[in-house]
């Protein structure tokens, strides 16, 4: 199983999971280029949806993974998504959470991000008080956000080719294929949403289900847009339960 965050996160957002789910299966977190503490060696020519799925492809092949189960979360699940698409042979079964994959605008701070120079400004300046606010948006109980969370995103921006990385990657993301194509995906996949997303709402959950006829949707109640950080109880339940091994102690 792979776990794939989303944009402006690396996988310290997958503490809660990886321990419950590694006791039933080999689990892998990655941070993606240019998030976490990665180090971009060269410049990419293409810096996109689909050379993200390239990324992923080229952690598998180097890891020895033929084939894996993917859970993605946000613009995480997109990706896993286009990795579908253009790697059909190397995707099992896909867990997307509150997932991006659809045309749809983004939210003012994440369409910010995308304008030319001003998404990297904006990225170098960022401070406690505004990754606070930006997660405490991602969270139906705000109190959940700690000093020592803010503190773990924004460690990572401190890498300057980093920054410049994400602001490029923000230009260019572009979910308009993806939706095109979601009918030719043909892994099982299952859809978790909270049901207070801020940032990506639950209505968006019908838009895939109209585009993946038979895709089931798992509502989790009281959830704002991290299950996996604010319920990664039922988050982990239903994971485990959709890849077929449940066991004692996940509900």
């Amino acid at each position: 199983m792979v776990l794939v965050h989303g944009g402006g996160v690396w996988l310290y957002s997958f503490r809660h999971l990886i321990g419950p789910l590694s006791e039933a299966f080999r689990v892998h977190a990655l941070d993606m280029p240019g998030f976490g503490f990665t180090a971009i060696l060269r410049d990419q020519v293409r810096i996109d949806v689909w050379s993200m799925a390239d990324a992923l492809k080229e952690y598998l092949d180097a890891s020895g993974i033929r084939k894996a189960s993917l859970v993605g979360h946000s613009w995480g699940g997109g990706w896993v998504l286009a990795f579908a698409l253009a790697y059909p042979d190397a995707a099992g079964r896909i867990v997307l959470m509150d997932s991006s994959g659809l045309d749809v605008p983004d939210v003012l701070p994440w369409e910010l991000l995308k304008v030319p120079v001003l998404g990297g400004v904006l990225l170098r300046l960022a401070g406690r008080t505004t990754a606070r606010r930006m997660l405490e948006a991602s969270f139906a109980d705000r109190s959940l956000v700690t000093e020592s969370m803010v503190s773990e995103i924004l460690l990572p921006l401190r890498i300057r080719r980093n920054r410049q990385h994400q602001a490029r990657l923000a230009r260019n993301i572009s979910w308009k294929e993806v939706e095109a194509r979601l009918h030719e995906v043909h892994s099982p996949v299952v859809l978790v949403w909270g049901e207070l997303d801020r940032y990506l709402p639950l209505s968006l959950s019908a838009r895939f289900k109209d585009r993946m006829p038979g895709l089931a949707v798992h509502v989790i109640a009281s959830c704002g847009h991290c299950p996996h950080e604010e319920r990664p109880d039922a988050a982990a339940a239903i994971v485990s339960r959709f890849l077929g091994r449940g066991r004692p102690g996940i509900p």
